[in-house]
């Protein structure tokens, strides 16, 4: 009798286990962990939050497209882009290359080109094309680099040396290989960890706002996302962590690096535009009740610094388009902004 009460009994745990663990895969986790429903972003995912996930497939419906390099035949090119995520697509959904906005908006032909480090960052890269001549095969009458804010001084605040160079080879190879390959999501049956972690987060929430260390979700005084969570700000705690690196010292080294950068450019009739991505944390910030968190200041102090290029300022354009009340103008379960921003900054931007 005992042998069968603990046979059943064994049973019947095992029935609960795989039972609870199907209704929160099937209601919560498979949404997050999975592209079930559509690929979302990984503020959501990591943070455990079915509610900030917006689903988002890729399309494009804009009259002009970028090129990538392996699309480039020679063609005359307008503006040359380098960046990082951002610029290469990153955040998934509608028309998700900004340079696309770029191409329709002002009939220019834009090539868009990966880090040869990322380390090093853009200018570390356009440097290396200036100096092996392959700028001068390219010849744009821009160049935009791009940086997302938070590693903006990392990247351009540093010592450069101005002298590098690479072989026309060494070149070619690096431009050649895949700019951009997103992570694809690792296969999960419906009994996974990340049930548990669902529960334990879910709990957790009902007592403190951001229980992962990773990712910070703060309450906005408006709702400024089309998702259940709407009047949550979910962002990387790097924009925090990273403002202790946004010293006065490097800032000068940024500006006179560009500037230095920008001299040289304007020899060959070529112009030189920074756009450094403002951090979801900085833009938001202002919208963010009791926010605990000292202030970004990057935009703030680039402003008032002598400059000899052009100065995209994503912070002040996409600013005033939230006065405005403009929701989703970066993804809520994403660090990257959506298609509403680029086509918002390019609309403002003028190209001579």
């Amino acid at each position: 009798m005992t042998y069968k009460k603990l046979t059943c009994g064994f049973l019947i745990a095992l029935a609960v286990f795989v039972a609870l663990n199907f209704g929160i895969w099937k209601c919560c986790t498979e949404r997050l962990l999975t592209d079930s429903d559509g690929p979302g972003g990984d503020l959501a995912r990591t943070g455990y939050l079915v509610g900030a996930k917006l689903p988002r497939r890729a399309m494009v419906d804009l009259p002009r497209r970028h090129l990538e390099f392996k699309e480039y035949q020679g063609q005359k090119i307008d503006v040359l882009t380098i960046g990082d995520s951002f610029s290469n697509g990153g955040g998934g959904g509608r028309n998700n290359y900004y340079q696309d906005y770029l191409a329709s908006l002002h009939n220019l032909t834009v090539l868009n080109l990966g880090m040869f480090e990322q380390r090093k960052g853009p200018l570390a890269t356009l440097i290396v094309l200036l100096n092996s001549g392959y700028l001068d095969r390219l010849a744009p009458k821009a160049v935009i680099l791009q940086t997302v804010g938070r590693i903006a001084v990392e990247r351009f605040g540093q010592p450069l040396s101005f002298d590098e160079s690479w072989s026309a080879e060494a070149v070619r190879q690096q431009l050649q290989k895949p700019v951009y390959v997103p992570t694809a999501l690792p296969p999960v049956r419906f009994i996974n960890t990340g049930n548990m972690k669902y529960l334990y987060y879910s709990m957790r929430y009902l007592v403190q706002d951001s229980p992962t260390r990773q990712v910070l979700v703060k309450k906005l005084s408006q709702p400024f996302f089309s998702v259940p969570l709407s009047d949550r700000l979910l962002f990387w705690h790097d924009d925090i962590d990273n403002l202790a690196r946004q010293t006065p010292d490097g800032m000068l080294l940024l500006n006179e690096n560009l500037n230095r950068m920008a001299d040289l450019l304007a020899r060959k009739g070529i112009q030189l535009y920074f756009m450094p991505a403002v951090d979801k944390y900085d833009l938001y910030s202002e919208y963010l009740v009791n926010n605990p968190y000292p202030p970004n200041r990057f935009f703030e102090r680039m402003r008032s610094l002598p400059k000899h290029y052009g100065f995209i300022d994503t912070k002040a354009i996409l600013a005033e388009s939230l006065r405005q009340g403009e929701k989703d103008l970066y993804y809520p379960d994403d660090t990257h902004w959506s298609w509403k921003a680029s086509e918002r900054i390019f609309k403002q931007v003028r190209f001579e």
